[in-house]
């Protein structure tokens, strides 16, 4: 295991560049240099062919700061903080049209958690504080209501659940680190642990599954839960049973999904690194699985050195599974999935970008000898970087 220390709000891993590292993090640079739209700081598209994107901003900023990349200069940093703080409404949230936006209770969020998420992640990453209160947080704070909240999701949907809680944690972290709401961990505490607590299965270790939800759907769920426990402090349980469970989820090739899809990977990859911090059961398997994992995640890197496939090299159409992008339409209480990812002209996006050489750098810290080692920097705020530390 590569030993990694916290430094303010970054996981840094102790460890010197590697070749591996070397190539990888040109080959990711080299995508976002290509995704660059104009002089002005910040503007990105997510893929090619498309204008200027949030997620494009958001995920090469994160590609930046993974490799120690990221602009240091303030005035810079300002400036892209402009990116994300004009989307912000008046209520605290953020919305792609927050001028004609309006007061939204909880309930009402469901189609803006995600880009609430984003936008709040990217400014802790910019070190910059939005502009507005999150006062559309304050019925969270009444008895009762964050519990009832995370209850009335489906969850035998655990990915698309986990999604939204994971939204929601994060604005209320945010509340609390951007403008010192002092209320926000006895209610994480006190409301959404034990909420979380009793849709965990034991059978599995997984969130969702007890409730209909099969295991990588259960598994991507899961993934967006324990990033609240790591930084919260809470402990988790059905160790074993978590780790068995995230064995049956990896497919022959090393992939999490059948050929490849860069959110499902990463998050197979995140339950490795974790389970083999938290537990020494079976650590010679997770080390093979990791293993197993990385070959595959190479295959996603570009033949000519700009980012990471959506499918890994040498697939066939007839081999993919589109993933769901689940999307929370204005009134309805159920989210809906969208597929694209099987539109063969789609072959690179931000994200995989992001994703692929993250998910790099957690197997290579359970491997220690892989040849991509090195001193990756791990943004903890952005929860999807926030593992487990002992």
């Amino acid at each position: 295991m590569v030993k990694s220390e916290i430094s303010g709000r970054h996981e840094l891993c102790l460890h010197d560049p590697t070749p591996g590292y070397e190539r990888i993090k040109k080959t990711a640079l080299a995508y976002v240099d290509k995704m660059k739209i104009g002089d002005a700081p910040g503007q990105y598209a997510k893929e090619e062919g498309e204008g200027e994107s949030l997620y494009g901003s958001y995920h090469g900023f994160h590609i930046l700061d993974l490799f120690g990349e990221a602009p240091t200069d303030r005035a810079v940093l300002k400036h892209w903080a402009e990116q994300y703080k004009k989307h912000q409404t008046k209520w605290g949230h953020f919305a792609h049209d927050p001028e004609n936006d309006r007061q939204r209770s909880p309930e009402e969020m469901d189609p803006l958690w995600h880009y609430t998420r984003g936008n709040t992640w990217s400014l802790y990453l910019l070190g910059e504080k939005p502009d507005y209160p999150y006062n559309f947080l304050e019925p969270f704070f009444d008895k009762g209501y964050m519990y009832n909240y995370i209850k009335r999701y489906n969850w035998k949907n655990s990915w698309a659940a986990g999604n939204q809680i994971c939204a929601v944690a994060t604005a209320m972290m945010g509340a609390r680190d951007f403008f010192g709401e002092s209320r926000v961990d006895e209610i994480l505490e006190k409301e959404m642990y034990p909420a979380l607590e009793e849709l965990q299965d034991p059978k599995t270790g997984y969130w969702g599954t007890q409730l209909g939800a099969d295991i990588w759907n259960g598994q991507f769920g899961t993934i967006h839960v324990l990033p609240m426990y790591f930084a919260q402090g809470w402990p988790v349980r059905y160790l074993n049973e978590s780790v068995d469970t995230t064995f049956e989820t990896q497919l022959k090739d090393g992939s999490f999904w059948a050929g490849g899809s860069d959110c499902p990977d990463f998050d197979g990859a995140y339950m490795l690194l974790n389970l083999a911090r938290m537990t020494d059961y079976k650590s010679d398997e997770i080390r093979k699985a990791a293993r197993l994992y990385l070959d595959h995640a190479l295959m996603h890197e570009d033949e000519k050195g700009v980012g990471f496939r959506l499918h890994r090299r040498g697939s066939k159409y007839a081999e993919w599974k589109p993933r769901p992008h689940w999307i929370w339409k204005e009134g309805e209480s159920e989210v809906s999935a969208e597929h694209r990812d099987d539109d063969i002209n789609r072959t690179h996006i931000m994200l995989g970008s992001w994703f692929y050489p993250l998910s790099i750098a957690l197997v290579s810290m359970i491997l220690g000898d892989s040849g991509y080692e090195g001193p990756y920097r791990l943004n903890r705020k952005s929860l999807h970087q926030c593992n487990f530390m002992s």
